[in-house]
Order: structure tokens, then C-alpha cells, then sequence
């Protein structure tokens, strides 16, 4: 038992490092994937909802209706993200946002009080949707800055997929 899935847990740590590493270099973002965590896009995209991310450099890289993911500020929960529609790029590369759902977003995010976002608190942007494969993310996400609590609970559940995997396809003999 030990020996496989010390294997297995090595693999995939080298994996999860080559995935970002290749996306820190190669498509410029310090972290690659967000999941959909809040109704506040609707229909566009939904809760559990996976999205790859490409990194953004310049102002211009962005445009009205591009979807991005920024870490947000008061009033909203200081550094949770939020995945937004672009709606304005002001000539200073300030960005206004809002979500696509009209019943919990009518305002831009900055109406509300969120600052504008810039190129300093913007991730990077959307380029690829995947369809509810990200409900496990969003119990072990990076998402948000969260307390120590939560992040126990997090391990404790990664804990208890992973030993429920390990029974499931008899991995543990």
C-alpha cells in the first residue's frame, strides 16, 4: 500500500507542478485555473463551472465583453476573486466589471463600491469554460483568503476523496 501510493501522490504533485509551471512561462498567469463559485455570471457561466485563465500584460490586451478574474477589495471580501465581465477599459487601463446575472448584479461592481480593477489585481482572463467539473475545486481552491479553519476543513475533505479512492479502485493493496 505504501509504496503505490507514495507513487501516485509524487505523480501527481510533479504533474499539478509542470501544469503551472508551464503556465507561468508560456501563457504568462501565476495561477492558471478558477472555478465558478457565486450565480453572479448567470447564464453565461455557472456555479462548479472550470475556467483556464491566460495572463494579461497590457491594457490593450483587454476589451468590453473579455471575462476576467480580479482579486477583489473592499467592499467586497478582500481577496476573494471575482470572475466579472469587462464592460469599460477606461484610457488609464481602469476596468470596469459586472456580472452577467441581472438580478444580482444591475450595477458594475465599481458602482457598488469595488475600485476599478487594474492590471495590478487583475489574474487574467478567460479563454476557456469547462462545465461543472469544478465543484471538487471549489473545496480546495486558492481562491479566496480564507481562515486556517476552512483550509482545515478543505484538507480533511481532499483527505477523505482521496482515501475514498484509494477503497474505490482497490488502490490500497
Amino acid at each position: 500500500m505504501g509504496d503505490r501510493w507514495t507513487t501516485d501522490l509524487l505523480v501527481f504533485a510533479v504533474l499539478i507542478f509542470l501544469i503551472f509551471l508551464v503556465a507561468r512561462y508560456v501563457i504568462h498567469v501565476s495561477w492558471p485555473f478558477a472555478v465558478v463559485s457565486s450565480w453572479s455570471m448567470l447564464p453565461t457561466l455557472r456555479v462548479g463551472d472550470f475556467v483556464i485563465l491566460t495572463g494579461v500584460q497590457t491594457c490593450s490586451q483587454i476589451h468590453v465583453g473579455d471575462i476576467v478574474v480580479y482579486i477583489a477589495s473592499l467592499p467586497f471580501p478582500p481577496g476573494e476573486w471575482i470572475i466579472h465581465r469587462v464592460i469599460a477599459v477606461d484610457p488609464g487601463c481602469q476596468i470596469t466589471t459586472k456580472g452577467d446575472n441581472m438580478l444580482t448584479n444591475p450595477i458594475s461592481d465599481q458602482a457598488y463600491g469595488e475600485p476599478p480593477v487594474t492590471l495590478n489585481n487583475l489574474v487574467g482572463e478567460v479563454v476557456v469554460t469547462i462545465p461543472y467539473i469544478g465543484v471538487f475545486p471549489l473545496l480546495v481552491r486558492p481562491q479566496s483568503s480564507a481562515g486556517v479553519g476552512l483550509w482545515l476543513v478543505r484538507f480533511i475533505f481532499f483527505a477523505i476523496l482521496v482515501g475514498a479512492y484509494y477503497v474505490a479502485f482497490g488502490r490500497y493493496r
